[in-house]
C-alpha cells in the first residue's frame, strides 16, 4: 500500500503483529504511539496503552521497562510509524490482526483496553484536525491574501 510517499507493506505489518513481543505504532500528526506488549505472566496480561512518541529506540526500551518492571527486556520490538489516519489501521486490516494476537493470548481485558486506545487515538486526530482548521496551535506559513486592487 502506497501513502504519503510511504510504501507500507500490510502483510509484513500483520506478521510483525503476529510475531513481535512488542509492537508500537507511532501517529507522528499526534506525537503519540499505540504500544502493544504482548508479554504476561499468571498475574500480568499483555499491555495495550498510549504512550508520547519515544525520541528513540533505547527511549523506548526505557519507557518500557518503566511501564513493565517485571518483565525483562523484550527480544523482539517492531515500531511502524503509521502517517495515514488512525481509522485506516480497521480498514488495512491491520487492527484484525491486533485484535486476534491479543485474542489469541486469552486477553479480553487488552482487547477492551485497545478499543479504549483507539477510541482515543480517533478523539485525539479528531481534536488535532479541527486545531489545524481553526489555525490553534498551528502558524501559518503565509498571511492572508491581500487584494490586488489598490
Amino acid at each position: 500500500m502506497f501513502d504519503g510517499g510511504f510504501d507500507l507493506d500490510l502483510e509484513a505489518v500483520k506478521e510483525n503483529i503476529a510475531e513481535a513481543e512488542v509492537v508500537t505504532f507511532y501517529f507522528p500528526l499526534l506525537r503519540q504511539t499505540l504500544l502493544i506488549d504482548t508479554r504476561k505472566t499468571d498475574s500480568d496480561g499483555p499491555l495495550v496503552c498510549i504512550v508520547p512518541i519515544a525520541r528513540s529506540s533505547t527511549d523506548r526500551f526505557d519507557s518500557l521497562s518503566k511501564l513493565r518492571p517485571a518483565f525483562p527486556r523484550p527480544e523482539s520490538i517492531t515500531m511502524i510509524p503509521w502517517s495515514r489516519r488512525v481509522d485506516s489501521l480497521r480498514s488495512a486490516g491491520v487492527w484484525d490482526a491486533l485484535l486476534l494476537r491479543l485474542r489469541d493470548l486469552g486477553g479480553e481485558e487488552s482487547v477492551r483496553d485497545a478499543a479504549a486506545c483507539l477510541h482515543d487515538l480517533l478523539k485525539a486526530e479528531s481534536q488535532e484536525l479541527l486545531h489545524a482548521i481553526t489555525g490553534e496551535q498551528y502558524h501559518t506559513v503565509w498571511g492572508p491574501a491581500r487584494s490586488s486592487r489598490a
